[in-house]
């Protein structure tokens, strides 16, 4: 009885140490720091040193650029969500905070268009062919939907988007 039990207690302490050390281990993955330059440069055949250079200091300048519209822009989300989230919603206020967010995002979109052209100007033709066919493709290696076929973020419901039931659907 006595070996039942202290084998039941090794088998449960390594199982523990076992599940603890996978925990880990991904735990451990979202840490791991991303080299910049090599998720922004990848793929992009045969880029010369000169043009990593280039390529970098560029994005460093967009950054600096871009990161404090951005910040601005998700502190006029928050203002936004408070606003309507209020019990009698001042829709003069409400109006006033999209067209910031839109000057906002607009603003973004503007400067991220001519940081791709300025990364362009550094590249040569079949460079430019690869680079400009990555547009919308893993950006910042986030990209694309849930997990459903929906459409949006999210979990979808299987019918595609539209508020149609799905005939076959069995669960009705």
């Amino acid at each position: 009885m006595k070996r039942l039990l202290s084998r039941s207690l090794l088998v449960l302490m390594v199982s523990a140490l076992i599940a603890t050390s996978i925990n880990n281990a991904y735990a451990q993955r979202g840490n791991r720091p991303m080299r910049d330059s090599a998720r922004f440069e990848r793929g992009i055949p045969n880029l010369t040193a000169e043009q990593k250079t280039k390529i970098q200091a560029l994005r460093v300048k967009h950054q600096k650029e871009v990161t404090p519209l951005r910040n601005e822009l998700v502190e006029k989300k928050a203002h936004l969500h408070t606003l309507n989230s209020v019990e009698k919603p001042d829709i003069n206020a409400i109006n006033k905070t999209i067209d910031e967010i839109s000057a906002l995002q607009t603003k973004i979109m503007k400067s991220n268009a001519s940081h791709r052209i300025e990364v362009a100007s550094n590249l040569n033709d079949e460079q430019k062919v690869f680079f400009n066919s990555q547009r919308g493709k893993m950006k910042n290696g986030r990209r694309g939907h849930g997990m459903g076929y929906g459409r949006g973020n999210g979990m979808g419901n299987g019918n595609r988007g539209n508020n149609r039931p799905n005939p076959n659907c069995p669960i009705k």
